[in-house]
């Protein structure tokens, strides 16, 4: 990949951190996939704010973006987060209930299940990254195409993109567990 996502890799753990010594064992599962949930749902309902908006630089767009997600976040999905989540709404390629054996046999502490639970976190937040990055580049002017090949070094033929489900596809499809994967051999190397 172009683009360097260890702040966002780091930010992740640390996170991941904050959790397992806020939460009891096992409610520590069910917070880190609420967690993902909140994040994924936040960017799709801002979706169609943001994408044909028009900023001079990727760096203005990427800080308005990340302001509205704020916003966002706070005003329109903590409201009804919990009721998405027991209404099994899908977002993006995922639902909850995808998740349900996982946080069930991880907060019984079981190993697997709790590293398969983190591991989808920090994949889930390096695809959600690399999203608000190129919506971020598009609104810059660059095409979708352009702003993909920029991203993943990938040159790719693809339609128009019209929704979050979409764009998470494409990343998902070129590579970003690979990226995740060269992050987390940087952490255990030390070189994180």
């Amino acid at each position: 990949m172009n683009v360097d996502l260890s702040n966002t890799f780091k930010d992740g753990r640390n996170l991941l951190n904050t959790w397992k010594q806020r939460y009891s064992p096992s409610e520590y599962p069910y917070k880190v996939v609420l967690n993902m949930f909140y994040r994924k749902f936040t960017i799709e309902k801002m979706w169609p704010i943001i994408i044909n908006q028009s900023y001079p630089t990727w760096q203005k767009a990427y800080e308005a973006n990340l302001l509205k997600y704020g916003q966002v976040a706070q005003m329109e999905i903590v409201p009804v987060l919990e009721s998405w989540i027991q209404s099994n709404r899908q977002v993006g390629m995922v639902k909850f209930s995808d998740f349900q054996s996982f946080i069930q046999n991880g907060s019984r502490g079981n190993a697997d299940a709790l590293r398969g639970i983190e591991y989808t976190y920090l994949l889930h937040r390096v695809l959600d990254e690399l999203i608000i990055l190129w919506i971020s580049m598009v609104n810059s002017g660059e095409t979708q195409v352009n702003a993909i090949t920029k991203l993943t070094r990938s040159v790719v033929k693809i339609p128009t993109i019209r929704s979050y489900a979409e764009i998470e596809s494409v990343f998902d499809q070129l590579g970003a567990e690979k990226y995740l994967q060269s992050l987390l051999l940087k952490e255990l190397a030390g070189q994180l």
